[in-house]
């Protein structure tokens, strides 16, 4: 349920607010304006998140509960020390209802895909337990093509499941496939993840349904 509404709202997004201008001012005078659309993961994430929404309020999607969130920084509730703002959480505000985090990456910044994986199973831990960890990567066939081969890369035979729904711009519709991710065990890493975290837990709150 949870990533065909992420798949459905993704396929909903409106072009014209994702698509930016092609104008390089720096080449006016030649009349210059490059013939490949330009794209940014801001513009994306945001129509996304308004198709959700739209999706949520029409009753075409019903979390049964949980609602999307935006850029929410779990450090003023001490889960982390360091800053772990993911692009959208689904939840119930309040209690230990934490349905999904998703992360959005066009693949011309896929070189720093695995830190959103880092940061990803973060919110795997137990106070948190996100039941599903999302990323979302934007391009065309060719670029998510490499973009798939370096994910399989990083990937890992053990550890938290990620999905991973692909967004094509050029046929407009959304996949998924799944990986597992463990971040690498050396010293430095773990000191990190020890540091990282804070080590209070919330009180549990029941589910209600």
């Amino acid at each position: 349920m949870v990533i065909d509404a992420i798949k459905r709202a993704l396929e909903k997004m409106d072009k014209r607010y994702c698509k930016l201008s092609t104008i390089d001012y720096h080449k006016l005078d030649e009349s210059f304006r490059e013939n490949l659309p330009k794209y940014l993961e801001r513009p994306f994430a945001y129509e996304f998140y308004h198709q959700l929404r739209k999706l949520i309020d029409d009753g075409e999607v019903d979390f049964g509960g949980p609602i999307v969130q935006a850029e929410v920084d779990k450090r003023y509730q001490h889960c982390f020390r360091k800053g772990k703002i993911p692009d959208f959480i689904i939840h119930i505000p309040n209690t230990n209802i934490n349905l999904a985090v998703i992360e959005f990456k066009l693949t011309s910044n896929i070189s720093r895909i695995e830190e959103d994986f880092k940061k990803l199973v973060k919110f795997k831990q137990k106070r948190l337990n996100y039941e599903y960890l999302v990323e979302v990567i934007i391009d065309d066939c060719s670029c998510l093509k490499k973009a798939r081969e370096h994910i399989k890369e990083i990937s890992t035979d053990n550890g938290e499941k990620i999905i991973i729904v692909e967004f094509n711009t050029q046929t407009w519709k959304a996949d998924e496939w799944e990986i597992k991710y463990k971040p690498k065990s050396g010293k430095a890493e773990s000191r990190m993840s020890a540091n990282d975290i804070e080590t209070r837990e919330p009180p549990e709150v029941k589910r209600r349904w």
